[in-house]
């Protein structure tokens, strides 16, 4: 099988969008059903940690996502979570799924939220990764310094590992600087008007302007939430908030873990999706 550094980057195009996508599969499936990746804030393709993506997809049939603009994907970025969700079910109809898993980190979270809510006969299992509820009068805030790093436009080692890894998990992130580096086609980077896009997005989201919450109560599919102890962008009362809405949800807190639980500890974290993808 292909790895995640090497498997070749394709496009699909859906109405008047090329989205870019990459797919990875094992000689024998565990379940067809496709597990689709959605990326977090200012991610792409080649974003996603090379060692999760290869021990996910020993079992199961992966597709990693970019949006409209992200990337090497052409169109104009979504403006809120609603489009992002719609963007995310066409392209899987396109590739002719009529259900599918979803995988969100991040800001890929909040589309995995939606989208379930959107689509509650496209989406089967839902996995939320590194994040929380939309904004609502519980919420806790983010650290005061982790956006204005988040919107750097370059990241520096110690930006890496404040804003993914938990505190003294430099061997960590380094180990995943390496793993990200070993990929030499990469896709663009996401540029200034599709950031601002996904802040506004992000802020509505975060802010309470939309009404997300209220809605998740009416999910029924599994869900997994993943988070770590340490997450600078959701304090750990949010995973809580986000759970507790849901009918039928598992939590797996990671101790001493940053916000990508998955990227600190790759294995032990695909093991688990793989647990519940299989039993829940």
């Amino acid at each position: 099988m292909t790895n995640a550094t090497k498997v070749e980057t394709r496009h699909l195009m859906v109405g008047n969008i090329s989205y870019a996508y990459r797919e990875l599969r094992p000689a024998k499936l565990a379940d067809p059903t496709p597990v689709i990746f959605l990326h977090r804030f200012r991610g792409t393709l080649d974003d996603w940690d090379p060692a999760f993506v290869d021990e996910l997809a020993k079992t199961r049939h992966v597709i990693l996502f970019s949006d409209a603009a992200v990337g090497s994907s052409t169109g104009t970025p979504a403006k809120d979570f609603d489009e992002k969700g719609r963007n995310a079910a066409a392209f899987a109809r396109k590739l002719g799924y009529q259900q599918i898993d979803v995988l969100g980190f991040s800001m890929g979270g909040f589309v995995c939220q939606t989208i379930a809510m959107q689509e509650p006969k496209l989406v089967r299992k839902a996995i939320a990764i590194g994040t929380g509820p939309a904004g609502n009068p519980e919420t806790a805030p983010p650290t005061d310094i982790v956006f204005g790093i988040a919107l750097k436009e370059t990241y520096a080692f110690e930006d890496v590992r404040y804003l993914f890894f938990a505190e003294g998990r430099e061997r960590e992130t380094q180990a995943y600087i390496d793993r990200w580096a070993i990929r030499k086609d990469r896709e663009p980077v996401v540029g200034p008007p599709v950031i601002a896009a996904m802040v506004e997005a992000v802020s509505g989201f975060m802010g309470g302007k939309t009404d997300h919450y209220s809605h998740l109560k009416k999910l029924k599919q599994p869900f997994l939430i993943i988070t770590g102890d340490r997450d600078p962008f959701f304090p750990l009362k949010n995973t809580w908030l986000l759970y507790r809405e849901l009918a039928n949800a598992q939590v797996a807190v990671y101790p001493l873990a940053g916000h990508a639980p998955h990227q600190q500890h790759p294995v032990e974290v695909a093991a688990q999706i793989e647990y519940f993808l299989a039993t829940s």
